[in-house]
């Protein structure tokens, strides 16, 4: 959550370029609705409820937070670095 704000700003910065899209790891969707209203997030946060054992964590083996992926239009993972500040590093490297 420490990272939100930061998130937010390459959310802007980047907004026609890349696409911010998160997993919550919470195991109530409930929890993740007020997350979402609480830090005013402005993109899609995919939430089933399940913790680590929901699909999308298992699929892409998240050991924990935060953890961050740059994925292609291919559905392949291109980078995972584990801070914002790190992926706004590495868009502004790819995005210039």
């Amino acid at each position: 959550m420490e990272e939100v704000p930061l998130l937010k700003e390459l959310h802007t910065k980047y907004a026609n370029q890349a696409a911010i899209i998160g997993i919550s790891i919470d195991e109530s969707v409930a929890q993740t609705d007020r997350t979402i209203k609480e830090k005013g997030l402005v993109w899609p946060v995919l939430a089933d409820g399940k913790g680590f054992d929901g699909p999308l964590p298992t699929a892409y083996h998240v050991q924990g937070t935060p953890e961050i992926f740059v994925i292609d239009r291919e559905g392949k993972i291109v980078v995972r670095l584990g801070s914002a500040k790190q992926i706004g590093d590495r868009l502004k490297e790819t995005l210039r």
